[in-house]
């Protein structure tokens, strides 16, 4: 295949992604704009007198016209500046960043820990299916996919936490090992949330190739069980386990947001919420497009997987070119 249609590929998806961000950009702004009281009134709080409320609009420059304020809010945005916020005076991306802290680690970890899981529980389970490894397995399963989030942390949480005080059940702790330590009931929940899907999703996948006439033939050629798994059932199932994996990577942001707020967390989610009943709004902002470039990121890493993994898209790309 030729770097021409792997770049046109590259430049389609990057362009999607582009106008994704800006179109949640005027969604964004225009809300704040539109809610009751306007930003002047959230800057000024509850009792702010009319001349106050004024000072703060030219200030900002709310007088401005719309398409101007959304311009100067959106080259400051592609400048990673989202002002100050107005609880604090706090730059937002140094409260994002501080955020980012807690919030990176906890989903990345907990990521790992569900494709790793999950994988291996799922192909296990699909080798032996009908066996009791696999009744209990997908039982399991089925009860952490019932349980909310907050459920499972509230139950982890009074376990080993309140009963047992094995763990710490509040706040991010000083330190590395100490906030390790505040972060392992966080991850053992995301881990049980999302483990039961990945482990869904493989383990329906593998069986149906493990049934496929070309598992069969590699299997009279007398390949051993670890090369068949390798080669050529974990990656026709590739495809699948990879779309699985961005819905979840996607899940563990709003699921983290239920997390953080359970243990007392200073992360990404908890300042969401606490920016929100404040009416800060640099800080919904930022938040909110840090959010959503995440996910736009996640989904254009997936598209370049399917690329990957999927001759048909190949195949389909070329034909465009």
């Amino acid at each position: 295949m030729s770097g021409n249609v792997i770049a046109r590929f590259l430049a389609r998806r990057l362009a999607a992604a582009v106008l994704v961000l800006l179109v949640v950009s005027v969604v964004v702004f225009l809300l704040i704009h539109l809610a009751p009281g306007g930003p002047e009134q959230a800057a000024g709080g509850e009792f702010a007198t009319p001349q106050q409320l004024a000072n703060i609009r030219a200030s900002l420059g709310l007088d401005d016209p719309l398409a101007e304020q959304y311009w100067r809010f959106l080259s400051n945005a592609v400048g990673l500046d989202f002002g100050s916020s107005i609880a604090t005076r706090e730059p937002v991306l140094d409260a994002i960043g501080r955020g980012l802290q807690v919030t990176a680690p906890l989903v990345l970890v907990s990521f790992l820990l569900i494709c790793t899981i999950g994988t291996a529980l799922g192909t296990l389970t699909a080798h032996r299916a009908g066996g009791s490894l696999d009744r209990a397995t997908v039982g399991l399963a089925l009860v952490g996919a019932s349980a909310p989030a907050f459920v499972t942390a509230l139950i982890l949480l009074t376990v080993f936490g309140v009963q047992l005080h094995w763990l710490p059940v509040f706040g991010t702790g000083e330190g590395f090992a100490e906030r390790a330590r505040h972060l392992v009931l966080p991850i053992a929940t995301l881990t049980i949330a999302g483990t039961a899907a990945m482990l869904q999703i493989t383990r329906t996948r593998v069986k149906e190739v493990l049934g496929e006439d070309h598992v069969t033939f590699a299997r009279a050629r007398g390949l051993s069980s670890r090369y068949i798994v390798g080669r050529s059932v974990l990656r026709n199932a590739g495809i699948q386990i990879v779309t699985r994996s961005g819905t979840i990577v996607v899940g563990l942001v709003s699921w983290g947001l239920l997390v953080e707020t359970t243990f007392g967390l200073d992360g990404v989610g908890q300042l969401l919420v606490k920016a929100i009943n404040a009416r800060d709004i640099p800080v919904i902002q930022g938040v909110t497009l840090v959010i959503a470039a995440f996910i736009v990121t996640v989904n254009l890493v997936v598209d370049l997987l399917y690329f990957a993994l999927d001759p048909r898209v190949r195949v389909h790309a070329e034909a465009r070119a």
